[in-house]
């Protein structure tokens, strides 16, 4: 169905998968109590999503979304998993300082974090929180004053940079862009954006508005199907 790539997974002998199907994992989903922290068929439209994303050239790669409630955490989180099965050492970086939920919905440590890297109170080491094999989550941390200020901090001391250089692949959990003190500032720092909307929702007005002065180009998911496959996935797969 895809042509497959050579990635360091394929060269680790775990094949990236032909098809959605296809799937040679090496963590198990984690769960909370006995409920996966993601569902099956967001994993599923996720592998998918991925592949046509290419696997290569991820360095920086956030989720954001016009308003809240439409996904993109769920999304960030699921993209991070699909990506640390098939052997990329993946950091999770929560940067919706305002309102931060991985932490929280993952059940570890709130902090320190992204907010202590900036600041300079932490070290990378110190705020790796494992989650699964070749996942870690790095939260945002106890927000003490101005959110801008410790992006502005967090971009001066190219933190993704010292990051990327210790081996791992960041998936971003941004804010959103509209009605957020830091929704542009945050997408800015990315290499990859992707734009998660949800069908029927958000008036296309109101995405065309919130991508306005965006230095990076985002991929659209759109988040919203009753189907087994996400059409979101399908979308950006251009099915």
């Amino acid at each position: 169905m895809f042509e497959v790539k050579k990635t360091a997974s394929t060269e680790a002998g775990i094949p990236w998968p032909g098809s959605l199907y296809a799937r040679p994992r090496l963590p198990v989903v984690p769960t909370v109590g006995d409920v996966p922290i993601v569902a099956e068929r967001i994993l599923e439209g996720c592998r998918l999503a991925v592949q046509q994303l290419g696997i290569e050239s991820i360095t920086t790669l956030g989720f954001t979304s016009a308003l809240r409630g439409e996904g993109r955490t769920t999304i960030a989180l699921a993209t991070a998993l699909v990506l640390a099965e098939y052997g990329v050492d993946t950091a999770l970086v929560e940067m919706d300082l305002g309102n931060p939920q991985l932490g929280h919905r993952l059940e570890v440590a709130k902090y320190p974090g992204v907010v202590d890297l900036a600041d300079g109170r932490a070290s990378l080491q110190d705020v790796m929180r494992p989650i699964s094999q070749g996942l870690s989550l790095i939260p945002a941390g106890q927000l003490h004053g101005s959110a801008p200020r410790v992006l502005s901090e967090f971009a001066r001391a190219e933190i993704l940079g010292h990051i990327a250089a210790a081996g791992h692949v960041v998936v971003a959990d941004l804010p959103p862009l509209l009605r957020s003190s830091t929704g542009h500032q945050a997408a800015n720092l990315m290499a990859d954006l992707v734009l998660v909307v949800r069908a029927g929702v958000v008036a296309a007005r109101t995405i065309t508005e919130a991508i306005s002065g965006l230095t990076v180009t985002p991929k659209v998911l759109l988040n919203g199907t009753h189907s087994r496959v996400p059409s979101w996935a399908l979308k950006l797969a251009g099915i």
